[in-house]
């Protein structure tokens, strides 16, 4: 038998989901009252965070006596519910989801959680529920701008995997409040919830100018020969956390201006310092050189960019610069760029400039 004065009921906790947030944040925001919640089957880390506010009991079969009983979508185990007042909670839009309602002869009340869902519920049942927005609540730490970080690099040993591991380990141990974004195809990850693992693109410049005045470029690098991810971030007005190396120092990273220098041991690194004081400053871009080196002319690949010619395909291939399917003998215009390219690779032959 469980005994309880407010029971709500989840048959299953998904991973994520619009119904464990709100059990979640009712349980926070009202974990003085009497609540326990009853599930059938459920991830682990959503039970976990409940169990830190209400008592949540696996449902096996046992008889269940309580003053309120709340049913969120299944009221399958509402026969064993000895309850004064029984409540179905409407959390979908049933009508536009095409979803059928599932009514039972106990049910008191319907509460439900907007205006347009009750619409809706009632429409297609008839019974009229009272509008009880979903709970939400903060704690301090989630009012403040969490920290943010960006890596673009692959997690090695030369490329400062430990150090990475370490420093995260050091934001949490100063309870900082910090995401960190890492773009990388690296299988061995780094298991840490604040990191956010990101495919690799090429231009991740937008995402790092996104991040000015709200936290750093990490490189925690053995060395590099001149690292372009640094050299971004300096140019966009990102400061940087990275070791104290030569080439950083060359690339113009200055203590406290537009970087903080992280010593390879790890040792005495002020996470608090690096949260709460952010370099401000204007994007530097070293001059290079290269103008010198080429020998000046004039881009042929420009100019045959824009000949035309048209071309007939020699076999059935697929365009991927088209998005299309070529047949054979198809016959269609390109740049002379393009018919240079395809015809090497056997695909189309010249038909005429």
């Amino acid at each position: 038998m469980i005994e309880c004065i407010n029971l709500f009921y989840v048959s299953n906790f998904n991973v994520i989901g619009g119904v464990e947030t709100y059990i979640y944040e009712l349980a926070r925001k009202y974990d003085d009252y009497d609540i326990t919640i009853v599930y059938k089957t459920g991830d682990e880390n959503q039970l976990r965070r409940l169990k830190k506010h209400v008592r949540v009991i696996k449902y096996n079969g046992q008889m269940i006596k309580c003053k309120r009983a709340f049913f969120n979508y299944e009221t399958d185990i509402i026969d064993n519910v000895e309850a004064d007042e029984y409540i179905q909670v409407i959390h979908a839009m049933f009508k536009t989801q095409g979803l059928q309602p599932r009514l039972n002869r106990k049910i008191n009340r319907f509460l439900c959680v907007s205006d347009k869902a009750g619409e809706e519920w009632e429409e297609l049942t008839g019974c009229k529920p009272v509008k009880c927005r979903n709970p939400l609540t903060f704690t301090k730490e989630e009012k403040q701008p969490a920290l943010l970080l960006v890596s673009a690099t692959r997690l090695t040993k030369e490329k400062g995997k430990n150090r990475m591991i370490k420093l995260a380990e050091l934001l949490d141990e100063a309870k900082v409040n910090y995401l960190w974004f890492i773009f990388t195809n690296d299988k061995e990850k780094i298991n840490n919830p604040n990191i956010i693992y990101l495919e690799p693109r090429l231009n991740i410049r937008p995402f790092i100018a996104s991040i000015k005045g709200k936290g750093y470029g990490v490189q925690l690098s053995d060395c590099e020969g001149d690292c372009y991810f640094t050299r971004e971030c300096e140019a966009l007005g990102v400061p940087l956390l990275v070791t104290p190396i030569s080439s950083f120092k060359e690339q113009g990273l200055k203590d406290g201006e537009n970087c903080y220098y992280i010593p390879f041991d790890m040792e005495d690194v002020d996470v608090k310092k690096i949260a709460s004081t952010i370099p401000e400053y204007d994007g530097y871009l070293a001059k290079d050189r290269w103008n010198e080196e080429l020998v000046d002319s004039e881009s042929q690949y420009k100019k045959d960019l824009k000949i035309k010619l048209m071309v007939k395909a020699l076999v059935n291939f697929y365009d991927i610069e088209e998005n299309l399917k070529r047949k054979k003998d198809d016959e269609f215009i390109v740049s002379k760029v393009r018919a240079d390219d395809l015809v090497n690779k056997g695909l189309v032959e010249i038909r005429r400039w």
